[in-house]
């Protein structure tokens, strides 16, 4: 796991990576999430500034950013809470099981370029965990949904 302490916040991040990127800086650029299942799952930032790196994801770039974004876009876009979908399973997207609108097929297939029908990896279970300990989100059962504090200040900025 790399080691870096504080990334720079730049005026370009969205409101998502600014408030991720801070609260980690806060805490030394580690920080140890607890998971819906309550599993412990490390976080951290990576090493080029793409986003953040985990043990519990051994495929490379699937923390980036963009997919904190993406995830935080599909539950706005439906009314504030998203299915998380189950990319685990291996379902194929598009599928009852990993829809095209819920959190995880969202991600594979707007950051991640997965198409209907193929099969997609799931850090979604990570995603939301992250976004709950940045009070961005609610890790709920099923769902993903927005914090109404952190809705608040998306209407605000």
């Amino acid at each position: 796991m790399p080691t870096i302490t504080n990334v720079i916040i730049k005026d370009t991040d969205s409101l998502v990576v600014r408030k991720i990127k801070g609260k980690l800086n806060d805490v030394g650029g580690q920080v140890i999430v607890t998971l819906y299942s309550g599993d412990s799952c490390d976080i951290c930032f990576d090493e080029g500034d793409k986003g953040l790196v985990s043990s519990k994801i051994p495929t490379e770039n699937q923390l980036v950013w963009e997919a904190f974004d993406a995830a935080v876009e599909v539950a706005m876009n439906n009314g504030g809470k998203a299915k998380k979908g189950n990319a685990q399973s291996g379902a194929k997207l598009g599928s009852g099981k990993l829809m095209t609108n819920s959190v995880e097929g969202y991600i594979a297939h707007k950051v991640h370029g997965v198409q209907e029908g193929e099969t997609a990896f799931g850090p979604g279970f990570v995603i939301c965990a992250i976004l709950d300990w940045a009070e961005i989100c609610k890790n709920e059962k099923w769902y993903l949904s927005i914090n109404p504090i952190f809705l608040e200040e998306y209407r605000n900025q």
